[in-house]
């Protein structure tokens, strides 16, 4: 399965483009494509051209979109192709996108950094490399967008408006077009550019929407400029939705949600009667519930400003002070205990639905109905420290145990990154007052919600394992590289008068990485003897030459005696993990020993089975040693 074509994720790069049903579009793409078949779904008219010359001349489309980089000469071409109020859109890799500096290819590359070199052919390019392209084709304005992971599967698209904050950029989907080096943690990476303002820099990719005139505006129904898209559309066809921040033009920011398709529209119909109930619950605690109205078939929530208490919590961790996270944590816990109408749990029909039929202890606490989703990213602080519960679409009208809803804030913040496992996860279980035997009961109803979530879909993550290309890590590169190196190292000991020891010896590495040894080593004149250990592992071993720089030997190869087997010539085979070249015959004074040789590692067994086969003595000697 080809997973990179095929995926409806795919189409996330156009679907959230404010297209009207008697726009005409033209797309620089394959008939059949995914993409191709959003676009039909979205305007009145979509014609597929594989090339920017093939667009008509005053053909007169509301929207080209290229997803790929284009020349300014194929620019000017979709340029003339639009009517005067038409727009372009293009997407294009980012030369210098973090996950093509930490190792994937660019689309269509044999091999890495091609973009990053600028080679012929490779298809990145810079921010400036586009928006002079745009300017030279003659479009009047460009506003640049930021999609995450990349432009093939857009998961959120920011924009200078509204960027990414700490944390976020986590969820990086797998490699499914090719192979690809993993050189760096891409999500700290990331972190390191947000905080550096690099952000926008450092993007995988970008989304260019181009106005051939100043008249072109690009807004939505309501007059508004889209500046962010969070697609949560990996899920069940009744769960997928789409979260929208717009811009109006006195500067307002509106919070928007929106089914992906008709089967998710009651998910959204939905929201304003879990808000109503919620504030109703909390009446009496420090959360008050972000408001939700209607906006057509669509959810429009206020726009909050302030910060979560996951990033509260995050800054304490980030300063070391640990006990006050976990008492802003039992805050939070508190106010989730004070929910109105609080009972002894009983599980019903709708209950097992969603959760299944877990082994719960009895005597437990319940919410009447509630929020399963009070995790401290859903928690937003304001300016004056008031405290708003934001996201709240996992909401159920029946009986839900209440230290689930608890269970829940640890698992997605305490088990989720190295630093905040410093808090001790088990701890904040006992603290929260959850039992063992409620863990295991918890860990089942969550895998029974995520599979209610996903009702049958199978999500792209769950794909790499079959469908996805190796990812290679730098570090356990390494970490195989350090070991064949002191496998194959060369090793000289020296014998002083009292025989051989790890203190007394020099180590050498191939520096072409082929086995290839030309060294000239010096050997004192205390030495008496000196033994060559070419690595730790059966090989054979070429000897080019092996002499003294200086004497009557000069040049010529020296009498030694080895534990290998001669096989012609120079060449011998050592069928021990333990090879060695033993000189007993040392010249008076200072020396050089000069030393060639090639060494080829191979396998144990080979070794074995082919010793006695090229030293008749061989099976004798074993008797012998025996």
């Amino acid at each position: 399965m080809d997973i990179f074509q095929t995926s409806h994720l795919r189409a996330n790069i156009v679907a959230w483009i404010p297209m009207q049903k008697t726009d005409r579009v033209c797309y620089l793409g394959e008939e059949g494509d995914v993409i191709a078949r959003k676009l039909r779904e979205m305007a009145g008219e979509a014609v597929c051209v594989r090339a920017a010359g093939e667009i008509p001349p005053g053909a007169g489309y509301d929207y080209v979109i290229s997803l790929g980089n284009l020349t300014w000469q194929e620019a000017r071409q979709c340029f003339d192709g639009l009517k005067e109020t038409g727009k372009l859109i293009l997407a294009a890799e980012n030369a210098y996108g973090l996950k093509y500096l930490a190792g994937s290819k660019g689309i269509g590359q044999g091999g890495y950094f091609g973009s990053v070199e600028a080679l012929g052919g490779s298809a990145g390019r810079t921010k400036e490399e586009l928006s002079s392209a745009l300017a030279a084709a003659g479009f009047a304005w460009q506003k640049f967008y930021y999609p995450f992971p990349d432009i093939y599967f857009a998961m959120s698209i920011y924009s200078d408006d509204t960027l990414p904050k700490q944390g976020e950029l986590i969820d990086a989907i797998g490699n499914f077009d090719s192979e690809r080096l993993v050189l760096f943690d891409e999500a700290k990476a990331f972190d390191a550019a947000l905080s550096r303002g690099k952000f926008q820099e450092l993007s995988n990719g970008y989304l260019i929407v181009a106005g051939r005139d100043r008249r072109a505006s690009f807004l939505n129904e309501r007059g508004e400029t889209v500046s962010y898209v969070k697609f949560s559309n990996d899920r069940g066809k009744a769960h997928n939705i789409r979260t929208y921040v717009t811009t109006s033009e006195d500067g307002g920011r509106h919070l928007i949600k929106a089914a992906d398709s008709q089967a998710s529209q009651p998910q959204i119909f939905n929201l304003k009667k879990i808000a109503e109930r919620l504030a109703a619950l909390y009446a009496d605690s420090r959360f008050s519930v972000n408001a939700c109205m209607d906006w057509g078939d669509a959810a429009e929530f206020a726009f909050l400003s302030g910060h979560t208490m996951e990033e509260e919590l995050d800054r304490l961790i980030g300063c070391g002070e640990h006990g006050k996270a976990v008492e802003r944590m039992l805050e939070a816990w508190e106010e989730i205990r004070s929910c109105k109408g609080l009972r002894a749990f009983e599980r019903t029909a709708e209950f097992e639905a969603v959760f299944g039929a877990p082994k719960l202890p009895d005597g437990l606490t319940a919410v009447p109905e509630g929020d399963i989703d009070m995790i401290f990213s859903n928690i937003m602080i304001g300016e004056k420290g008031e405290w708003t519960l934001i996201d709240y679409e996992w909401s159920f009208f029946f009986p839900i145990p209440l230290n689930f809803i608890l269970y829940r804030t640890i698992r997605y913040y305490a088990e989720t990154t190295e630093a905040r496992r410093a808090l001790n996860p088990a701890g904040l279980y006992q603290k929260a007052g959850i039992c063992e035997e409620e863990l295991a009961a918890y860990e089942e109803m969550e895998r029974s919600f995520q599979a209610y979530v996903l009702d049958g879909h199978t999500p792209i993550r769950s794909l790499y394992q079959a469908y996805g290309k190796p990812a290679y890590h730098v570090s356990s590169m390494l970490h195989v590289i350090d070991g064949v190196w002191r496998r194959q190292a060369l090793q000289v000991y020296f014998d002083r008068g009292d025989g051989f020891c790890e203190s007394d010896v020099a180590t050498y590495r191939s520096k072409a990485l082929d086995g290839t040894f030309q060294l000239e080593i010096p050997v004192a004149p205390d030495v008496r003897r000196l033994r060559i250990d070419p690595g730790s592992e059966a090989c054979t071993v070429k000897i080019e030459a092996l002499s003294f720089a200086e004497g009557q030997g000069q040049g010529k190869l020296l009498p030694f005696v080895s534990n290998g087997h001669r096989m012609e010539k120079d060449m011998y085979l050592f069928d021990t993990d333990d090879p060695n070249i033993l000189l007993e015959q040392m010249p008076e004074g200072e020396k050089t020993l000069q030393l060639s040789v090639r060494v080829d590692s191979m396998s144990l067994a080979a070794a074995k089975w082919l010793a006695p086969r090229i030293d008749l003595k061989y099976r004798l000697k074993r008797i012998l040693n025996k």
